[in-house]
């Protein structure tokens, strides 16, 4: 029986938590090309999933990925000189409300250094900030009312 070499067996793993994820992710190759996506980004940004493999991220959806700075982070960590840790950006959509996401990326390691890899972890903090807004307006209203029964 041949053994599959580690590096095949790397990749291969690391494909396969990013397909199976509950969480938005993606596995980009180092010019920036989608490898894989988790079925959850698919659904959360609500792009196709067969139209997402060998794209590169700025061209998915109707160019609303397209952000030179976000590049320039994902470039600079498939470099080395950088990494991104909770990265705050608004996704823009022209027929849908602008979301509000977070973004971690980081290098991946998994046994071939011919071909750098990324895994881009997205967070939408859209509905989490709207709640917490809420919740500081009622807090609010209420040391109002509060302070209006008391000046009575």
């Amino acid at each position: 029986m041949s053994q599959i070499p580690k590096v095949h067996f790397e990749a291969a793993s690391t494909l396969a938590v990013v397909m199976s994820s509950n969480e938005p992710l993606l596995f980009l190759s180092d010019d920036l090309r989608i490898i894989a996506a988790s079925a959850s980004f698919c659904r959360a940004f609500e792009i196709a999933p067969a139209s997402v493999t060998g794209k590169r991220l700025g061209e998915l959806g109707h160019g609303e990925w397209a952000m030179p700075r976000l590049e320039s982070l994902l470039t600079a960590t498939v470099t080395g000189s950088a990494s991104i840790d909770a990265y705050e950006i608004d996704l823009k959509r022209s027929d849908r409300k602008t979301r509000q996401l977070i973004i971690n990326a980081r290098k991946l390691d998994d046994g071939d250094l011919e071909h750098i890899r990324l895994l881009v972890a997205i967070t939408d903090v859209t509905d989490m900030r709207a709640e917490a807004r809420l919740k500081d307006d009622l807090v609010r209203d209420k040391a109002i009312l509060l302070q209006e029964v008391q000046h009575r």
